[in-house]
């Protein structure tokens, strides 16, 4: 039987041509080796590539930090808020109407005065203050002069006794109150009056820095009572009104504060009443009581206080 080994009339093929074909199939099959050894590169390379990062939102617009400023440029000053200015007590005028303090609020005071202001200590209801008051004391006792000796006084009615100024100089008040006039009207000598109170405004500010300091009017008398207690001619009232005027001059000038506490306690005629005083000069109870009142809704602030000094006086006390 004959071998097939072609298409019918096909010459056969030689041995060069079986060379060739052999060649091509060993090159194509080596290419094709190639392409699946890159393509398997490549898909690990793909595989390690890391996964692209989720990206992150911005912050809100108040959360954000505040950068600093860049180089070379001046930063803006936030601006500070102005103060409002105190205002300046007028010490032309007397102590306005406030709102009632409490009762504490004259325990760091000291009420320096005659038998008047003693009442008020043992009358009025106060406490918590301290007293230097005496029977027939004189503003001249308080600093002296070349006829008056200083005189040397209690502190609250008992104990030992030294000069108003050097209890002054044992203890800091932040209030002090002054009454004194009516011994001083039969001294007769208005200009030595208003010099002995501006020297004791000075000697008090010399120990007492930061206190307030208040003068409190004359109060009137009752005339009738008061001629039988004592006739002398220079007790009345004028002279009284006289002396109340000095004493407005004297804060007016020394930037101490008035308290007109005569308005508080006189009738319409301008006189103390008959039922308010015991022997036409000194007060019923109730009057002391009248009068710790009307101090406890005519105070000044003492911010007030300082910004209303005189320039003059701010200077002296600061050198």
């Amino acid at each position: 039987m004959q071998k097939l080994t072609g298409a019918p009339g096909a010459p056969e093929p030689n041995e060069r041509d079986r060379a060739v074909g052999h060649r091509r199939r060993l090159a194509l099959s080596a290419l094709l080796a190639c392409a699946v050894l890159v393509g398997a590169v490549s898909l690990g390379a793909l595989a390690q590539q890391p996964a692209p990062a989720a990206e992150t939102p911005s912050p809100p617009a108040e959360t954000r930090a505040v950068l600093p400023p860049e180089a070379g440029e001046t930063p803006v000053p936030t601006p500070e808020p102005t103060p409002t200015p105190v205002p300046a007590f007028d010490f032309t005028q007397p102590a306005p109407e406030t709102a009632a303090v409490e009762d504490d609020w004259f325990s760091d005071a000291v009420f320096i005065g005659d038998s008047r202001t003693d009442g008020l200590r043992l009358y009025s209801g106060i406490r918590g203050a301290d007293f230097l008051a005496y029977k027939s004391l004189m503003i001249f006792h308080v600093v002296g002069n070349d006829k008056v000796d200083r005189k040397a006084v209690p502190l609250n009615g008992v104990g030992d006794k030294k000069t108003v100024l050097e209890w002054l100089d044992e203890k800091q008040y932040a209030k002090v109150y002054l009454m004194f006039g009516v011994n001083e009207l039969g001294y007769g000598d208005d200009a030595a009056f208003t010099d002995a109170f501006s020297r004791t405004v000075d000697e008090i500010r010399a120990r007492q820095p930061e206190a307030v300091v208040y003068i409190q009017s004359l109060v009137p008398i009752e005339p009738e009572k008061a001629y039988k207690t004592n006739p002398a001619a220079w007790l009345n009232n004028d002279n009284v009104a006289r002396y109340n005027e000095l004493l407005r001059q004297v804060c007016a000038d020394k930037g101490v504060v008035y308290v007109d506490v005569a308005s508080a306690l006189v009738n319409d005629a301008g006189n103390l009443p008959p039922e308010g005083t015991t022997d036409g000069i000194h007060f019923t109870r109730s009057w002391y009581e009248k009068w710790y009142a009307y101090l406890k809704t005519h105070t000044v602030d003492p911010a007030e206080y300082a910004a209303g000094q005189p320039v003059a006086e701010t200077e002296e006390m600061s050198e």
